[in-house]
């Protein structure tokens, strides 16, 4: 067997008002055909499964391109095509294949695509014909509908809200693309569109554990192969946007069907309970004012970079300032001229240093302050699932008022507490942290922090639907419209 592995992929928040350009992906993942090169993460890992497992199996595997980037706005009309043709030329230079197998994330738009990872794979399919099997890996941010469903022969979308099984599902599409080269299966699949969107964890508590703990349990039973929701990206004003169920039957197209309507409509009964609620600014900065006996968590979610916020706001650092909450943390806050400063004055240096606020209108102000440098680091990381690393760049912790700052030379979210720990930061000793994450973090602080407060403060990534000024959208959509299915009553 031969098989054609790449990577391409980011999530774009279209309300953003900078876009994403080829050093962006350089900056997350650029692999030029050696997957194994490079550190595991959540974007080189299924290509570097694949990779392990097409070897195993006695395969011939040809790599290409392996690019990833982090959220932001629309990647950039002709660094999208420079990628994608370079992954196309690469396919047609492979000659015959058996199988194709790429990562994408599901949510990538560039300027004139609404629908990059539709428009990769139907080209793919248009250069190796109908034999040729091709699988997608997604991330469940996205967007997808009948386009890549025709293009491809299987698709496997992430299960989990955090992210924490990229991998697993990578062995999922592998496992099915084996079966499929050798004749086992016959895969069909249908997509259940649930008019809904939002964010709806699936770890620690609320409906989504019994949902997704379902959908695992019905694959491989009643011929049903695989199952996968679709969350959709929120902040995206693309006609294919919103949450659709996705179901691949064994032979059955009728089996695929009901199987995605049935847990289509199970998720959008479940819809309002699953959602992510979040907290008022003010009523966030109150609670912080209180003391307890473990810090207080709130989760700076508008300028978060997972959904393609800049990640350099200084709101809630002005807020604790301005209401003396002094013995707190804030991290991580983009800012790589001020690191460039730090890094020039040494540990120990007293200097003004003027913070954030500097890279689109949303991220306004800056907040000039007297700072301390407390830590510097090199090429700094957080780790990850196993061994996997977070590459940040540069970073510099500074003392402002009290107060402790993690800056970072590239935008990134918290994934472990590494993010503290690594940097010299003792978190556990503060009375309030604050980080500019959505929901990633949840599980890693439970039963550490005294509370967790998910906070809607000003910033790109708005978590009031209501307020976003959608044209393109799909609607009916709830929670912008009511009861799009009806079936409320």
């Amino acid at each position: 067997m031969r098989l054609f592995i790449a990577t391409l992929g980011t999530e774009t928040n279209t309300f953003a008002s900078f876009p994403t350009g080829i050093d962006d992906f350089r900056k997350c993942l650029w692999v030029e055909g050696d997957i194994e090169s490079v550190p595991g993460s959540p974007w080189s890992s299924p290509g570097q499964i694949w990779l392990k497992n097409g070897r195993a199996a006695g395969w011939d595997v040809v790599q290409s391109l392996f690019a990833f980037a982090n959220p932001a706005g629309n990647t950039v009309k002709g660094d999208y095509e420079a990628m994608r043709d370079r992954i196309l030329d690469d396919l047609r230079a492979a000659g015959e294949v058996d199988a194709i197998l790429v990562y994408l994330h599901g949510a990538m738009v560039a300027d004139g695509y609404d629908d990059c990872e539709g428009d990769l794979v139907r080209r793919m399919r248009e250069i190796v014909g109908s034999k040729t099997r091709i699988g997608v890996e997604l991330d469940l941010h996205g967007h997808i509908d009948e386009v890549l469903v025709d293009a491809a022969d299987l698709i496997v979308i992430y299960k989990t809200y955090p992210h924490i099984d990229h991998a697993e599902r990578a062995e999922d599409l592998f496992a099915l693309m084996r079966q499929l080269l050798a004749g086992e299966i016959d895969p069909k699949m249908a997509l259940f569109d649930c008019r809904s969107m939002g964010l709806f964890p699936t770890t620690m508590d609320g409906p989504m554990i019994a949902f997704s703990d379902a959908i695992i349990a019905a694959e491989g039973k009643d011929g049903i192969l695989s199952l996968s929701l679709n969350h959709g990206f929120p902040w995206a004003d693309v006609p294919l946007a919103g949450a659709k169920m996705l179901a691949i039957a064994d032979g059955d197209m009728r089996i695929a069907e009901a199987a995605a309507k049935h847990y289509g409509e199970w998720f959008y009964k479940i819809r309002r309970e699953a959602t992510l609620p979040f907290t008022p600014f003010e009523d966030a900065i109150a609670a912080a004012r209180e003391t307890g006996d473990q810090p207080l968590l709130i989760a700076d979610t508008a300028d978060q970079i997972g959904s393609g916020a800049p990640g350099d706001t200084t709101h809630v650092l002005r807020a604790f300032i301005d209401n003396g909450i002094l013995d707190a943390v804030v991290a991580p806050l983009w800012d790589p001229m001020a690191v460039k400063i730090c890094f020039q004055v040494g540990v120990g240096a007293r200097l003004p240093l003027r913070i954030g606020g500097k890279f689109e209108p949303y991220s306004g102000p800056p907040l000039d302050v007297e700072a301390e440098v407390l830590f510097l680091k090199r090429d700094a990381f957080q780790t990850h699932i196993g061994d996997e690393k977070i590459g940040m760049g540069d970073v510099a912790v500074v003392r402002v008022e009290g107060i402790e700052v993690l800056l970072t030379e590239q935008r990134t979210n918290l994934f472990s507490l590494s993010l503290f720990t690594l940097h010299g930061i003792d978190w556990e000793a503060k009375q309030v942290i604050s980080i500019k994450n959505l929901y990633k973090h949840k599980d890693l602080f439970v039963g550490r922090v005294r509370e967790q407060l998910f906070v809607a403060t000003p910033g790109t990534s708005n978590p009031d639907w209501s307020q976003l000024p959608f044209k393109r959208l799909p609607r009916p959509i709830w929670p912008l419209d009511e009861d799009p299915l009806g079936l409320d009553a």
